[in-house]
């Protein structure tokens, strides 16, 4: 049998009924990944002529870098926290434990943090991707996640009393 203390926590959920038991954060979208390898062998013969044609026209137009920021607009409990003309860097959502209420972190491009409590946050914008817990899920265009007070359970061991530890030997 199972001695100690049951601790009820609280738990983010998503309009999706996706689960949050600790961190959702919606963090800057990685660079892209360098198309460009180093090659040895023939590739790397081709790659020299490549490399001198290019040089003799003119070059290609260079893609345009990824954005370090989102274009979001989250809302915490009705309340607009950051609206689409303010770029965003990062969003953190975390479930305090108990008491129903979760700790919401907007984190500007301009170095500005929001910071609120708050029973459900909604987010909406441009296809973006969040990570919940250390899954990564998305793209969405909006999602909200809602605080369940006191829907799970962890047992905990109890504290040992002053008694049973001075009759412990180790």
């Amino acid at each position: 049998a199972l001695d100690g203390v049951v601790r009820r926590l609280d738990l983010l959920v998503d309009d999706s009924d996706g689960v949050v038991l600790g961190r959702l954060r919606i963090p800057v979208p990685p660079p892209p990944p360098d198309a460009r390898s180093p090659h040895v062998g023939v590739t790397a013969v081709w790659d020299t002529c490549r490399s001198l044609m290019t040089s003799l026209v003119r070059p290609a137009p260079v893609a345009a870098a990824q954005p370090e920021t989102h274009r979001l607009r989250i809302e915490a409990d009705g309340v607009v926290l950051s609206d689409l003309d303010t770029p965003v860097r990062d969003l953190s959502v975390t479930s305090r434990g108990g008491g129903g209420l979760a700790d919401v972190v907007v984190r500007t491009a301009s170095g500005e943090d929001v910071t609120v409590e708050a029973e459900a946050v909604t987010v909406s914008g441009a296809d973006f991707r969040y990570r919940a817990d250390i899954r990564t899920a998305g793209p969405v265009r909006t999602r909200t996640w809602t605080v369940r007070p006191g829907a799970w359970s962890l047992m905990l061991p109890a504290p040992a009393s002053a008694d049973a530890a001075a009759g412990a030997r180790w």
